[in-house]
């Protein structure tokens, strides 16, 4: 009997976590996580690197493997946003409104809090008032507050969550990334975030100020520790073009922070030609969608489906089975129908261990494979209109699968219904799931 094998399969295949056993995670050929790697090993210069890709191909797995492996010799301190403010502020929709220097402000926190539970470190009292001050005057300036509540910029810090390198500590150990909670006794987020109304040009004093408050903490924990690399996670939910604008292009103040830098830029920003104008970046990086399909004849399988049987392989391969599992043919078509997204492919795969626990399976049954695939493309089905058909089928028909113009391609994108891949040149396809009864190749 193998219900309890399908139950710790159903709890590895996690969509909504990465990968975080290092030995869960196949190598990817075409990720730049080496490329980043060797760059921040460089030790003069400041390296900034923006990493963009499509939501779900994986960004926050090797984020992890770039953070693990720098937590060697660096303060790591790994921030996820969109987790920041789902869980700990309680709004994830605030995130869409974040602002620069507001990412700026939760930098500092971070570091902050890495540096006191890692290194020991003290922010000296006049330096917390003058980022507090910083920080009332761009509240006030940008909402349509009366005033600025203060804060207790303490407390504030010891209520994130985040991970952090301790090899750098005195007495540490093993060099790795460590959780650290939110402290009971600081208790919930209380500063307003990401509802401004309005924006400041990065020459503003105010703007300034707060920059400088918070490169003032940078330099005092790189004083008084290791070189920093700050890895900022989550920033890829934001989907609206000019929002990432704001953020990257119209206002460069992240890319000023005194540190090194590895951030999950805004989706947006992936597939728009505005991404050329995103400075103080050292390196703008995507992470593409495996090629699970053959450019030259999507119907096939492409190189990419080997990536997904190393992934299940990695994840499964301790659990004790004397048999095989699944099939490789099974585990290709699941790759295939993932569109070369990791989370579907994760999604698809925990969804078929809870159908195969429901029946004590002793392996994959090929029937159990078409339900789920059915019961997800009737999902990627969901809202579409004869525009987005039409378009769809245009990008079939076209030899060359390019990127059409208009807002609804943008549309598809952002909800992982058209993807694009590698190869030659990067080129585009309707997921899939899609292709199996909705669109036709001819």
């Amino acid at each position: 009997m193998r219900r309890a094998i399908w139950q710790q399969i159903y709890e590895r295949f996690d969509p909504e976590r990465p990968a975080e056993h290092p030995e869960w995670r196949a190598a990817r050929e075409r990720s730049p996580a080496a490329h980043i790697l060797r760059d921040l090993e460089i030790p003069f210069g400041i390296p900034r690197v923006l990493l963009t890709g499509t939501v779900g191909t994986g960004k926050t797995t090797e984020l992890l493997r770039i953070a693990e492996q720098r937590a060697r010799t660096e303060l790591v301190v790994y921030l996820d946003l969109e987790r920041h403010f789902s869980d700990t502020v309680g709004d994830a929709a605030a995130l869409h409104g974040i602002a620069s220097w507001e990412v700026c402000f939760l930098a500092g926190l971070a570091v902050l809090r890495a540096a006191e539970a890692n290194l020991g470190f003290r922010l000296p009292e006049e330096h917390m008032k003058r980022l507090s001050e910083a920080w009332r005057g761009l509240a006030g300036a940008t909402s349509d507050a009366s005033e600025s509540p203060r804060l207790d910029l303490a407390s504030l810090a010891r209520s994130l969550v985040l991970m952090a390198s301790s090899a750098a500590a005195p007495g540490a150990g093993a060099a790795g990334l460590r959780l650290l909670g939110a402290v009971a006794e600081a208790g919930k987020w209380s500063a307003p975030i990401g509802l401004g109304k309005s924006a400041l040009p990065d020459q503003d004093g105010r703007m300034q100020a707060l920059l400088d408050a918070v490169n003032t903490i940078l330099g005092l924990v790189q004083h008084h520790g290791p070189r920093i690399l700050l890895v900022l996670d989550g920033l890829d939910r934001i989907r609206d073009l000019q929002h990432a604008k704001s953020l990257f292009i119209e206002s460069r103040v992240i890319a000023r922070l005194a540190c090194s830098m590895v951030v999950c830029g805004p989706f947006a920003l992936r597939h728009s030609p505005a991404t050329a104008a995103v400075g103080g970046f050292s390196q703008t990086l995507p992470l593409v969608n495996e090629p699970v399909l053959d450019q030259h004849a999507p119907e096939r399988h492409g190189a990419g489906v080997t990536f997904f049987r190393e992934l299940f392989r990695r994840r499964t391969e301790d659990l004790g089975a004397t048999s095989p599992l699944a099939e490789l043919r099974e585990i290709d078509e699941l790759a295939y129908y993932s569109g070369g997204r990791a989370r579907d492919f994760v999604h698809s795969v925990r969804r078929l261990a809870a159908l195969s626990w429901l029946d004590d399976a002793p392996r994959v049954v090929p029937e159990l494979v078409t339900r789920v695939l059915d019961e997800r493309r009737r999902e990627k089905e969901v809202g579409l209109h004869q525009g987005h058909i039409d378009l769809l089928q245009a990008i079939i028909a076209d030899p060359r699968h390019r990127l059409p113009e208009g807002p609804f391609a943008q549309e598809l994108l952002s909800y992982g219904i058209l993807l694009p891949y590698p190869n030659e040149s990067e080129w585009y396809y309707p997921h899939p799931l899609l292709t199996k009864h909705l669109l036709r190749s001819g």
